[in-house]
Order: C-alpha cells, then sequence, then structure tokens
C-alpha cells in the first residue's frame, strides 16, 4: 500500500507493508504509522525519527511526511478522512501535534491491542470494525498529544507549498522553471529546497511521484493497458518510463504486472 497523493473524500486504506520507502508527499487525510518489525525512518514536516517496533507515529491532514525503510521493516499503515474521526474530526482539522512520535512506552494498551487486530486482513474487510477500533486508537493516543495551531516557518511553507503543487500536477508536463514561476521564488533556491529538504533533486522527486503513481495503478487495474498507465503518470516517453521503472524496481514493468497478477 502507498499512500500518493490524490483526492480521496474520505476513503480509508488499511494495510501491513514491508519495506516500505516513500517520499515527501501530503494529503488531506490522517495518517498512522505503526511500527511491526525492523525500523523506518518518518520525516513529519523536516523532524525526523527513527520508529521501531511498538512505536507510531500521528500525521495530521496537510503535514509533508517521507518514509524511509531500515532493517527490513513491516509497518501498519491507517489512512482516514477526518469525517471519520468522530468528535475528533474537527480538532484534527484545526491542530497538529507538536510530538507526532510516540514511544512504545507512551502507547495505552488499548491502542495496542488496536494496533494487532488492524493487522488481521480479515479485520480489513470489514471497515466498520476498521473504524470501530481505528476510534479506539485515537480515544487513546489523543490524551499523549500536545495539540500546536497551525504556524509554520518560512522554509517549510515553501517545503509544503512545492510539495503539494507537484502532488497536484506530477501528471502533467512539469518543469523546474514552471514551478518556480507558480510559486513565486527564484528557480536556483527552489533547487537548493528540493535538495536539502527532500534529499533529492527535483526530476528524481518528480519522478518517484509519478513511479509510485504508475506501480499502484499497474497493482489495481490490471485491464488497464501499460502504454495508458505511464502516460497517465505523467511521463514522456514509453523508453524514459521503462529506465525508470528498471533503475528502481529492478525488474520491467510487464515482469512487475506478472509478478503483482
Amino acid at each position: 500500500m502507498n499512500p500518493y497523493y490524490e483526492k480521496r473524500s474520505g476513503r480509508l486504506q488499511v494495510g501491513v507493508s514491508e519495506n516500505m520507502n516513500f517520499p515527501a508527499h501530503l494529503h488531506d487525510d490522517v495518517e498512522m504509522l505503526y511500527c511491526l518489525e525492523g525500523g523506518i525512518r518518518v520525516t513529519i514536516m523536516g523532524e525526523t525519527r527513527l520508529i521501531t517496533p511498538g512505536e507510531c507515529a500521528v500525521i495530521f491532514p496537510e503535514r509533508v511526511h517521507s518514509y524511509l525503510s531500515e532493517d527490513n521493516s513491516r509497518i501498519l499503515l491507517l489512512i482516514f478522512g477526518t469525517s471519520m474521526s468522530g468528535t475528533y474530526g474537527r480538532t484534527i482539522q484545526k491542530y497538529y501535534p507538536e510530538n507526532p512520535f510516540l514511544e512504545k512506552k507512551e502507547i495505552p494498551a488499548d491502542a495496542r491491542l488496536a494496533f494487532r487486530r488492524l493487522c488481521s486482513k480479515e479485520v480489513h474487510r470489514d471497515d466498520k470494525l476498521c473504524l470501530a477500533w481505528i476510534q479506539v486508537i485515537l480515544a487513546s493516543l489523543f490524551p499523549k498529544l500536545t495539540l500546536c495551531e497551525d504556524e509554520r516557518p518560512e522554509d517549510m511553507d515553501l517545503t509544503y507549498r512545492l510539495v503539494r503543487y507537484v502532488m497536484e500536477h506530477f501528471q502533467e508536463p512539469l518543469t523546474l522553471e514552471e514551478l518556480a514561476r507558480k510559486l513565486h521564488v527564484n528557480k536556483y533556491y527552489l533547487s537548493h529546497t528540493f535538495s536539502g529538504r527532500l534529499q533529492m533533486n527535483f526530476r528524481e522527486y518528480l519522478n518517484r511521484i509519478r513511479l509510485d503513481y504508475a506501480m499502484q495503478q499497474i497493482r489495481s487495474s490490471t485491464g488497464k493497458p501499460l502504454t495508458e498507465i505511464w502516460e497517465e503518470a505523467g511521463f514522456e516517453s514509453q523508453r524514459s518510463f521503462n529506465r525508470i521503472f528498471r533503475e528502481a524496481a529492478g525488474i520491467s514493468p510487464k515482469e512487475y504486472r506478472s509478478r503483482e497478477s
């Protein structure tokens, strides 16, 4: 399961992932990550923490975040809209956690039980049951969070704006010069922001977002032609798509589809 940007309108996603890596992104939903095995580096609005088994990260809407797996990680990922957050929905929309990372000792037994239950594939098939366990998690974890009004430092505000723009327009032709014009900043400063905040250059970031979208489409749309998928993802040619895909996955898109089907 990969959390790429889309206008989900309250769609629920619950799944267990292994060795998940994902570049900086954001969306309108709540996202919770609970580490089951190994370790995963989670960066939220520029702050990075290594999450180990029994620890979790709570990510409110519109917070820029990324994942980098370590030590053969296995994690539970929950993504759900504020409309599914019960009495906490309005608070989630107005505030954010001062510290979005919770250590194992800070997570109450009720929440640990709920996380374990949500790892079950049988539970995944029942949205009402998933949401019931998510309510248990929210009720258990909210008292552990210190909430602040949303005020971003200037450099993180730019990071937020550039990530949002790329996530909304990655399927279109996009250049660093155009992005700089849209955001009203110098392109060299923008390039520095990519390398400093996102640890990759603009082209690498754009290709990664497009690639993850294409891979998700291959997994979920078995009947859609690969030509339609790479064009929809924003790649300029099949040749560049195949090259970038093989560099990242070690196999061709066609081989990936066969493996995942």
